[in-house]
């Protein structure tokens, strides 16, 4: 009874604490539905159903502990890919990234001057600021205010106070001097006035004329009409195009289906990048793995001799690269190959009289990304392999002696079997990383050199720094759609070698059971 007792007030404190917190959450759900944020306002209610629900059912509650790992899961990992494979399937880029509510809108605002557009001419009244124009034309007599108002000049105070003719003032307020104008020059220039089927706008410091609407909008007939050539413009592929082939800018965000990933197997502009993009990627990143682990695997082999001396000494200069951020090494690396005052270039044209166009040349710009990416990761693969050659028990290796067994025959059938079962997951990752590596590729050589006029693609570009460039850095404009796509490609690429990697695996496990 006492128990129960005990847990009425933690009972209390979570019904009030969680009244309040629905009470805040609903009244933004309230404001979001007002706006029309249907999907916010289904993914928050969701939410807060799932916690309450979480709250109260007890046969839920080991559940509670998992939830906030999956709520970041969802949004960190599950919400960006499924909005980067729905990118990918339409053609959201620079000119299609709005609705085609407000393409219409801002296309049925533009506007053009006929050549028969009436004229008027205005005086400015006020002080430090315009209180109104007086605009005379052959429609007759206006006053226009700042705020857009139109109002006929009869009924407002116009007084010619010295006979010349002009009136002096407006309401009370003061004729301003032409050369005061100039300082609300931008301000005029944002006045557009609803004038019958027009608007008035500024043309000179002294006139504004009457524009008319360039396009009209029919909903019905989903038509937009050129006022002018009376040209009509029908909705295709994100964009008003008329039947010669003009197209007009900008467009929406439409569904395009498998139109992004067919360019890169059918234009030739994005079929000869990836293509060259993706060889390059996979020759960089399996050649890193490999000759990487093979430097890190023989340091490893000769550092875990016991008879070797100062073993700690060489140990802690060898993980040295390991140690310094990798930003600066790849900075300092990227000195080092500079063709005219790098170090190796000076060392070389000193000792050899050569000079090697160390990031100028397709093929040396790759050489030194390898040449880097093995500096900085054989640490890693020295220390895994350290490690994993230290569990192999010497009983092994004591038995294979007896049996006349060579050391060759020992590396190959004892000591490289059982390190892969420990390594293989770790060469897997290394190599999903190092296929993924933007930052290296970056610093050192920002993709370069060009190989092909008008591609993005460099000869040192990985699929993520194409992705980069053809997101970021268009002459174009920028092309999240391919980008996307080529996303979902990097990603599909990915978790299909990994996969295959990982199944291969447990070939290895049935390798130590037979040693």
């Amino acid at each position: 009874m006492f128990r129960r007792l005990g847990t009425v007030p933690t009972t209390l404190l979570k019904v009030v604490g969680l009244s309040i917190l629905d009470a805040v959450v609903v009244y933004f759900l309230v404001l979001l539905a007002w706006d029309r944020s249907w999907f916010l306002v289904g993914i928050i209610a969701a939410g807060l159903f799932g916690l309450n629900v979480l709250a109260f059912v007890r046969r839920l509650y080991p559940v509670r502990y998992l939830a906030p790992g999956l709520v970041f899961l969802i949004l960190m990992v599950v919400l960006p890919l499924v909005y980067t494979v729905y990118i990918s399937f339409t053609n959201y880029a620079t000119g299609n990234i709005l609705s085609k509510d407000q393409v219409v809108a801002i296309l049925t605002s533009r506007f053009y001057l006929p050549p028969d557009a009436p004229t008027f001419t205005f005086r400015p009244y006020g002080r430090e600021t315009i209180y109104a124009l007086y605009l005379t034309g052959p429609a007759g007599e206006f006053v226009v205010f700042p705020d857009g108002r139109l109002a006929l000049a009869a009924e407002h105070d116009l007084r010619d106070t010295d006979g010349d003719g002009v009136a002096d003032l407006l309401d009370g307020y003061p004729l301003l001097p032409a050369r005061e104008l100039a300082r609300f020059a931008s301000d005029l220039q944002k006045l557009e006035i609803p004038f019958g089927d027009g608007v008035l706008r500024l043309t000179t410091l002294s006139t504004m004329r009457v524009y008319s609407r360039q396009y009209h909008y029919d909903p019905v007939q989903d038509v937009l009409v050129d006022v002018r050539t009376g040209k009509e413009y029908r909705p295709y592929g994100g964009n008003f195009v008329a039947a010669d082939g003009e197209k007009l800018d900008p467009g929406w965000v439409t569904f395009v289906g498998f139109a992004n990933y067919l360019k890169f197997l059918r234009d030739p502009l994005y079929h000869r990048a990836f293509v060259r993009v993706f060889g390059w990627t996979v020759t960089w990143a399996v050649l890193t793995v490999v000759l990487s682990f093979a430097l890190g695997l023989g340091l490893a082999i000769l550092l875990n001799d016991k008879t070797l001396r100062l073993r700690k000494l060489y140990r802690s200069l060898l993980i040295v690269p390991y140690a310094i951020p990798a930003f600066i090494s790849i900075l300092i690396w990227r000195g080092f190959f500079n063709t005219e005052v790098g170090l190796f270039n000076r060392v070389l044209s000193q000792f050899f009289g050569v000079r090697v166009p160390w990031l100028s040349t397709p093929f040396w710009a790759r050489f030194s990304c390898i040449l880097t990416n093995v500096w900085l990761t054989y640490p890693y693969m020295m220390l895994v392999s350290l490690g994993a050659l230290q569990s192999i028990p010497e009983e092994m290796y004591e038995a294979a002696k007896v049996d006349g067994a060579t050391g060759w025959r020992r590396f190959v059938h004892i000591t490289f079997p059982l390190l892969l079962i420990s390594v293989a997951p770790l060469l897997i990752g290394s190599f999903a990383f190092t296929f993924n590596n933007f930052t290296l590729i970056w610093l050192l050589t920002r993709g370069e050199p060009v190989v092909e006029i008008g591609s993005r693609a460099g000869a040192t570009d990985i699929l993520l720094s194409y992705a980069y460039k053809l997101a970021f850095m268009g002459g174009r404009g920028s092309e999240y759609n391919m980008t996307a796509a080529l996303a979902v490609i990097i990603f599909i690429i990915v978790a299909l070698i990994s996969g295959i990697s990982f199944s291969r695996t447990k070939a290895l496990e049935e390798v130590s059971r037979g040693l």
